[in-house]
C-alpha cells in the first residue's frame, strides 16, 4: 500500500469510522444508544458492573479500558430487560442490530463486517476483498498481496503522528511506501505541514522524483562562492540508506545511489 499519489484508505479498519441513522425499526432518535454505533442494547461491563452503550463510552467515563470479550449480560434499549448477550431480545423481541458477532459481543447496523480471527476483532468489508497479512498482522486489500512492504506487526503499534493504537482504531489507516502504518487523516494533515518523510523512519513518504527534478534546477543555478568550488561532503541518504560522497551545495545534496535529496551530511 503505498502513496505514490494522493493518500487514500486502503485498510480495513476497526469497525467502522462514521455513525449513520438507526436501524430501520419502530425507534425513535432517542432510542440510539452513543454516537459510535447503531444498536438497540447496552453492554455490561465486567469491570465495573455497570451498563454501557459500548466500550467507547465506558472507556471515556473510566480511567480503565473495557474488556468486549467478557461482556456476558446486555440490557435491551427498548423494554429495558436484562438478558444473556444474544442476537435479539427475549423480552419485546427486538433486534439488537443489524450485524451481530457473538465472539466480539458488536452490535451494529450492517457495514459488510466480517470477523477476522487473526485480528481478534471484527473489520469493515466486504469480505472478500480483503485478506489477512500475517506480517503486518493486518486486513488488506486483496489487490495489495505482495505489492506492499511488509513490517513485521506494523498494525500492532502506534500511530507515529497522533500515538492511538493502531489495530483496533476506527478511523482508517495507511500504509505509506516504508510500511509503517498510520492514520490516513493524520497523514493527510502531515503533508499539508509540509512533511514528506516518515516521522519514524524518515524515508520519504511520496514518489519525490519530480520535486527532486526541480532540486537538480535549483542546485544547477546555484553559484557557490569561490572557497567552497570543489568542496565534497559524505551524505547518508534516508531513502536507499547508503552512504556516498557529494560536491557540496547550498540548495541540497543528493545521492549517487538513488537521486534522492532525502539526505543528512555523515
Amino acid at each position: 500500500m503505498n502513496i505514490d499519489q494522493e493518500p487514500s484508505e486502503e485498510l480495513s479498519s476497526d469497525e467502522d469510522q462514521e455513525v449513520e441513522p438507526l436501524i430501520e425499526q419502530e425507534t425513535t432518535k432517542t432510542e440510539k444508544t452513543c454516537e459510535h454505533y447503531t444498536r438497540l442494547c447496552r453492554l455490561k461491563a465486567v469491570c465495573c458492573d455497570k451498563f454501557y452503550a459500548c466500550r467507547f463510552c465506558h472507556d471515556e467515563d473510566n480511567m480503565h479500558e473495557m474488556n468486549r470479550y467478557l461482556v456476558q449480560e446486555i440490557q435491551c434499549i427498548k423494554c429495558n430487560t436484562e438478558q444473556k448477550v444474544r442476537k435479539d431480545c427475549i423480552s419485546c423481541g427486538v433486534k439488537f442490530g443489524e450485524y451481530f458477532c457473538p465472539k466480539c459481543r458488536l452490535y451494529d447496523r450492517d457495514r459488510q463486517q466480517f470477523h477476522c480471527d487473526k485480528c481478534g476483532l471484527c473489520r469493515v468489508g466486504p469480505k472478500e476483498k480483503f485478506y489477512h497479512c500475517d506480517t503486518c498482522s493486518a486486513c488488506l486489500l486483496k489487490e495489495l498481496e505482495g505489492k506492499h512492504k511488509c513490517v513485521v506487526d506494523a498494525a500492532k503499534s502506534s500511530c507515529p503522528i497522533c500515538l492511538e493504537y493502531l489495530h483496533t482504531s476506527r478511523t482508517g489507516l495507511q500504509i505509506p511506501r516504508c510500511g509503517h502504518m498510520m492514520h490516513m487523516k493524520c497523514l493527510e494533515e502531515y503533508f499539508k505541514s509540509g512533511n514528506f518523510t516518515c516521522p519514524l523512519c524518515k524515508e520519504s513518504l511520496l514518489d519525490m522524483s519530480k520535486y527532486w527534478d526541480r532540486m537538480d534546477e535549483a542546485c544547477a543555478s546555484v553559484e557557490m562562492p569561490e572557497e567552497l568550488r570543489g568542496m565534497k561532503v559524505e551524505i547518508l541518504c534516508q531513502d536507499c540508506h547508503k552512504e556516498c560522497e557529494q560536491q557540496f551545495n547550498t540548495e541540497g545534496l543528493k545521492c549517487i545511489n538513488c537521486g534522492s535529496y532525502n539526505t543528512v551530511r555523515v
